[in-house]
Parts: C-alpha cells; sequence; structure tokens
C-alpha cells in the first residue's frame, strides 16, 4: 500500500526528489490518497479545495478514482466535496459508473450544528451527492480490497472515550446530541498486521483499534495514521489512550491532524 497526505494542518518542503521545491498547501483538514491492490482511494476531501491544488503538484489524477471514502461528515473532511464534483464536471465525466464510489456511513450527510459556528456538517445533502457519485453507505464493515477495510459504525468498548456530544445532529427536525456515529476508519490488512487509518477518531482510538482488531481478527497493530481528536480531555481520557497506545504499537505512529505532533510530509509510505 502506498499513502500520499495531500491535505493536512502542516506542511513541509517536499524532499521527494520528484516534487523538490514545490510548496504544498495546508488548512485545518484531512485528504488522503490510497494506492492498494490495484485500487485508487480517496480518503476525504479535506475543507476545500486544497486536495486538488497540491494533487496537480504531486502529478495525480482523480479521473480514474475507484473509491471516495469519507471518514465522517464534518466540513473539514467533506468541504473539498463541492470541488470534487466540479473537477469530474470540468473533466466531462457525467456517468455514474465513471466516477468513484462513494464509501460512508448513512448518517455522513446529515445536518450537523455546532455553536458558535452553526453549520459544521457536508453542506451537501444525500439526495445531491446521489447524482454526482455511487453511493454505497454502510453501517457494517465493507471491504474495498481483498485487503482495505472500511469499518462503518464503530462498536463503543470502553468508558472513557466519545463521552460528551459535539453539537447537534439533525436526523429529523428536531437536533439531537451528536455523539458522531458516523466517524470510522480504513484498515489495511498486511501481512505483518494492521495499519489503521483515521479522519478525526471521534468514536475514540482505542475503540477503532479494538473494532478493527476485531473485524480484521488479528490483534497485530504495525501502525495509526490520521487524527487523533480529544477534545477538553480530562486526566483518564489522556493516560487510557496513551497506555493503550504505548502496549499495542511497536513503534511510533503517525498521527496527521493534530499540531501537537509536529508537521508531517504529505508523501508517505507504509
Amino acid at each position: 500500500m502506498k499513502l500520499t497526505v495531500l491535505v493536512d494542518n502542516n506542511t513541509i518542503l517536499s524532499n521527494n526528489p520528484h516534487f523538490k521545491d514545490r510548496y504544498f498547501l495546508t488548512e485545518p483538514g484531512l485528504s488522503i490518497y490510497i494506492e492498494a491492490d490495484g485500487k485508487k482511494i480517496l480518503f476525504d476531501t479535506g475543507h476545500t479545495s486544497v486536495f486538488l491544488q497540491n494533487s496537480e503538484k504531486m502529478n495525480l489524477d482523480f479521473s480514474d478514482l475507484d473509491y471516495l471514502v469519507l471518514s465522517h461528515g464534518h466540513v473539514d473532511h467533506t468541504g473539498g466535496l463541492r470541488s470534487l464534483i466540479d473537477f469530474y464536471q470540468n473533466q466531462g465525466i457525467t456517468h455514474l459508473k465513471d466516477k468513484p464510489t462513494l464509501i460512508a456511513h448513512p448518517e455522513c450527510f446529515l445536518s450537523k450544528v455546532d455553536n458558535p459556528w452553526g453549520e459544521i456538517g457536508c453542506g451537501i445533502p444525500e439526495a445531491e451527492v446521489a447524482c454526482h457519485f455511487q453511493l454505497q453507505l454502510s453501517r457494517e464493515p465493507l471491504w474495498l480490497t481483498e485487503n482495505l477495510v472500511f469499518l462503518g459504525e464503530i462498536e463503543q468498548s470502553n468508558d472513557f472515550e466519545n463521552l460528551t456530544p459535539l453539537g447537534k445532529v439533525y436526523k429529523n427536525t428536531e437536533g439531537q446530541d451528536d455523539y458522531i456515529l458516523d466517524d470510522s476508519a480504513l484498515v489495511y490488512k498486511s501481512s505483518k498486521g494492521l495499519i489503521i487509518i483515521t479522519g478525526c477518531s471521534h468514536a475514540g482510538i482505542c475503540n477503532i483499534t479494538k473494532y478493527a482488531q476485531k473485524v480484521c481478527r488479528d490483534e497485530r497493530v504495525i501502525d495509526i495514521i490520521g487524527g487523533l481528536h480529544l477534545i477538553n480531555p480530562g486526566p483518564i481520557q489522556m493516560e487510557k489512550p496513551k497506555n493503550f497506545l504505548k502496549t499495542l504499537l511497536p513503534r511510533p505512529f503517525g498521527p496527521v491532524t493534530v499540531p501537537a505532533w509536529g508537521p508531517r510530509s504529505p508523501w508517505q509510505k507504509v
């Protein structure tokens, strides 16, 4: 599997000889391009069109993507979806069969509101998205290739993660506390163990990891790449995940959307 970080909240000058002296753009969001088992997958679209601008500098072409996977419905991970729709229209790609299959949780396109920011969801209703992509929405794990799986809705297996809602989600006219049930992840099952690719980990990185082990029937985890949001965590919310990950991973892992962990190159091989 080869993984290319298109958007992160940090950026540095690429040392890759193919892209030397090309500066990449950054924003508070995430987008990753994945090549695995002969398939091309775009994981999240960042907040704006920055992922497309960076991909152009990397000579990456999205006209033949197989899958578009959305980790969850927040705008910093889905905001670039409108730009991707425009990209296909400008390329003259109009038939659904010629566009990637969009994989997400069924609640990904619901309206999400958080004060004082207002709407923080995708902003494009599911019915409109279905006009532009082949939709495959699933709460259950969904295998995209022989080795790559979308986890669907994450099982809550502990009592210290995802305890506080983030704003309201509108499943009907009345908002409910949003525990972001649509937050999911990708897992690549390699011969050496699991590589977990997260968007924000609102579901909790320990919950995600345990569910990945269950779905893949493999206890070995060799890397975790992605966002690890902890919003106003208390001592337990800090210590228990830290201790869990310390005993789980044989080497330092690669969060890419939490500033405290420092900058990361847009080009990442796994």
